[in-house]
């Protein structure tokens, strides 16, 4: 299997170099006008400072969900991330939310509602009553979910109102947000680019201050590639935290259970721990949120990439210098922090793909919703999508054609599962219970629409610590030369998703974080 995904690697980064000239002239020599400055403060705030502010008086929730709805009617004709809002209603939600206020004291408001009144926005794969459930498939169009997945009832539970659905790949298989639904998703920095997946549509938001947070879910880094490529902060919760109840598309293997994850997405770094508090419901004290993290008593491990290969996407230098940057800051501020090369880290495509094809009951998107009995061929559906006349996107069918040929990986799924075990016991034996790893999120910053197909190889950076089982944190650091977001992940040991928390902050106030779109 090595050979054939070295040789196939190398073959998809021949492609790209010879495609990129027509890349550009598709996607636009010249980048749109300047994106909407924000001109109403209450978008500048981040989740924890609003609901404080409702909860004191000092801002009305229907203030703060009609700022957002404005935002929203401004700037998504510019990135196309909105499937279907529910401002009526979110407006009635506030209002409700700010009679609450004039009627309980502000201590039991805390405690009961933390995040009382305060908007967010749901990628629509996160099940959202009455909203609009097609996972982007046309098939499935006019499908709406018959009630909330637990993580947005969780929200809902504690006051927090959403605004809208927002755009996914079809069935989330792709990392760029585009399905023959919705259409394509455009990124806030430059339209020229995608805004990433599966999670787009809620990056494209987020950034754009459309959202002040959003519900995420990420299975192969479709909540960290949407935030490096849209410059916000993306959490992956260690496995298992967050329920996956109203997820599409789910499986009922119990690995898969373990790899797909629900997590939020930001633009605040302070917001991340009270919203996965929130989030996991029941399952909040694994995670022991609520213990002070001093950030002396981190360690510090890192590597600016897997190593060199012909067949992988290699890291850009902008992204390897905000790691070392970071270290840099680190280091003069006294933590410890080591260079490490884990053993079988350049094997992280193989292991991954490895397990996540070992999957069993994977949703096939193929299958004829009118009569399952019958299933569409990937192969002729492939050949009708250049000239329009599949029903399935090019995202959808590109997964299933891998999918399909995953017998390919059968023989080696031993050897690399083995592998994975390895590398899992020495990531866990070096960070133990107070390190974190300083990682690439993916190897470049956003790039043109369809150029993630030739660059697939770059998924492994994330990729791998689902199927791990780590949790991980992208973190913003500012632009490269082109104006694109770049940043990493902070990865930890499982259920230690706090110590990402503690140095998303730190890294937070010490560049800068989130910037708006100009």
């Amino acid at each position: 299997m090595h050979l054939i995904l070295s040789v196939f690697g190398i073959f998809l980064r021949v492609v790209d170099f010879v495609l990129t000239p027509f890349l550009i002239i598709y996607c636009g020599t010249k980048r749109r006008k300047p994106f909407p400055q924000i001109r109403n403060e209450i978008l500048l705030l981040s989740a924890v400072d609003l609901a404080e502010r409702i909860r004191n008086k000092e801002l009305r929730s229907e203030d703060v969900v009609r700022a957002y709805i404005d935002r929203i009617k401004e700037v998504n004709p510019l990135i196309n991330a909105v499937v279907e809002e529910r401002f009526s209603d979110a407006i009635q939600d506030a209002r409700n939310a700010d009679n609450l206020v004039n009627s309980m004291p502000t201590i039991a408001l805390l405690k009961t509602y933390p995040l009382l009144g305060v908007p967010f926005t749901v990628k629509e794969s996160c099940s959202l009553k009455g909203s609009l459930y097609t996972g982007g498939s046309l098939p499935r169009v006019g499908m709406r979910a018959a009630k909330d997945g637990d993580a947005v009832a969780n929200l809902r539970g504690a006051g927090c109102i959403p605004l809208l659905v927002s755009n996914t790949p079809e069935f989330c298989m792709s990392w760029e947000s585009y399905n023959h639904v919705t259409g394509r998703t455009l990124n806030p920095y430059d339209n020229r680019r995608t805004a990433g997946g599966s999670s787009g549509g809620e990056g494209a938001l987020i950034s754009s201050a459309g959202s002040i947070f959003g519900v995420g879910s990420d299975l192969a880094g479709s909540i960290r590639v949407p935030a490096l490529f849209n410059g916000i902060f993306g959490h992956k919760p260690t496995g298992g935290v967050i329920p996956l109840n109203g997820h599409f598309p789910n499986c009922p293997d119990e690995n898969f259970q373990q790899y797909l994850t629900i997590g939020p997405m930001c633009r605040y770094a302070k917001d991340l721990s009270t919203l996965m508090h929130v989030m996991s419901g029941s399952n909040a004290s694994k995670l022991k949120l609520d213990e002070i993290v001093y950030t002396k008593d981190i360690k510090i491990f890192y590597a600016e990439d897997i190593g060199f290969s012909l067949s992988s996407v290699p890291v850009d230098d902008e992204i390897k210098i905000s790691i070392l940057q970071a270290v840099k800051y680190f280091r003069k501020h006294g933590l410890p922090v080591d260079r490490v090369d884990f053993p079988h880290i350049q094997e992280s495509l193989q292991i991954a793909l490895s397990l996540m094809f070992a999957v069993e009951d994977i949703p096939d998107l193929l299958i004829d919703q009118d009569d399952p009995k019958k299933r569409h061929n990937v192969l002729v559906e492939l050949a009708k999508c250049p000239i329009g006349k599949s029903k399935f996107s090019l995202g959808g069918l590109f997964f299933q054609f891998l999918e399909a040929n995953r017998h390919v990986l059968a023989n080696d799924i031993e050897k690399y599962k083995k592998m994975g075990e390895d590398l899992r016991k020495n990531i866990m034996e070096t960070l133990g219970s107070n390190g974190v790893f300083f990682f690439p999120s993916y190897p470049v910053p956003a790039t043109r629409h369809y150029e993630t197909f030739l660059e697939i190889s770059g998924v492994q950076y994330s990729m791998i610590f689902n199927v791990l089982g780590f949790p991980s944190t992208h973190v913003p650091m500012g632009f490269d030369r082109n104006g694109l977001p770049i940043g990493f992940q902070i990865v930890a040991t499982p259920y230690q998703d706090r110590l990402c928390f503690c140095l998303a902050r730190e890294l937070e106030a010490a560049f800068g974080g989130w910037k708006a779109p100009n």
